[in-house]
């Protein structure tokens, strides 16, 4: 092949790599490899150099691997085996060498970190740090599902008095919030300038007007939040669904629901009419 490539390449009125590319279906660097080569170098290979191969240190446990697979043995309890037979080298080269093994002599393709198994040891109890922030700021008993934290958030506090401190701020924020004085603001920024949550404080300086705004006025941003929310929703049901006359329709039928009356009939109908029209 290297020899009818350096062929063509001499036919070739206008000498183009692309050329030679797209007729042997050969990388650019291949071919260039492949043109540039001399008589010598061709001939080289049919003599191959045959490099040592560095022995390993799973090199001595393939026949067990492929022994204990044939006896139907699952691929854990093959890695266990061997560590406890006295395998010495790392787990990584172990998992690799058991996952060649099973994809090229028995088409089984194992999951990544399949010979990892993490679990606490009997008897320790594991809560995230999300899970006490939820607790912390979750006012509505009902949503407080996570009982594991509530048997143990008074060893939690007594460990980590930093979370009564928060507990502390967030509710003084959120009564300030729920109530009408926007005064109670600037005290509530003077008496937690200095506090773990600083940056909180500066974030609230910085946006101080509108917050004393919601605290000012009955009205809320929810209607317009939760309607922005709709529409994304409805957005994302068309699919890709292209032109604006379906995107308003897609969206016009949810709101048009809650009228009264509302009926699907004669809105389908409607469209019925219009498109044997059109």
């Amino acid at each position: 092949m290297i020899r009818e490539i350096q062929k063509r390449w001499k036919e070739l009125d206008k000498k183009r790599y692309k050329t030679i590319c797209d007729e042997f279906k050969l990388s650019l660097v291949t071919v260039k490899k492949y043109i540039h080569m001399s008589e010598e170098e061709i001939q080289s290979l049919d003599y191959p150099k045959q490099y040592k191969k560095r022995k390993t240190m799973t090199d001595d446990y393939i026949n067990m691997i492929y022994k204990m697979t044939i006896d139907g043995i699952a691929p854990e309890a093959i890695f266990s085996y061997i560590i406890k037979k006295g395998y010495e080298g790392s787990w990584e080269a172990l998992n690799s060498r058991i996952r060649r093994l099973l994809k090229n002599n028995f088409e089984t393709i194992l999951p990544i970190n399949w010979h990892l198994l993490y679990e606490y040891p009997s008897g320790v109890v594991s809560i995230k740090r999300n899970d006490i922030v939820k607790e912390i700021t979750t006012k509505k008993e009902k949503t407080k599902r996570n009982k594991e934290l509530e048997e143990n958030i008074g060893i939690i506090t007594d460990k980590y008095p930093v979370i009564k401190e928060l507990e502390k701020i967030y509710d003084s924020f959120h009564g300030l919030l729920m109530g009408d004085n926007p005064n109670e603001l600037d005290t509530f920024i003077g008496n937690y300038r200095n506090s773990k949550l600083n940056g909180f404080i500066e974030s609230i300086e910085k946006d101080i007007a509108p917050i004393k705004n919601a605290i000012s006025f009955p009205y809320s941003s929810g209607f317009v939040e939760g309607n922005n929310n709709k529409f994304k929703l409805i957005k994302r049901i068309l699919y890709g669904r292209s032109k604006l006359v379906n995107l308003f329709r897609k969206c016009y039928v949810p709101f048009l629901m809650n009228n009264i009356d509302f009926s699907l009939m004669d809105l389908v109908k409607e469209n019925s009419t219009i498109s044997c029209a059109a």
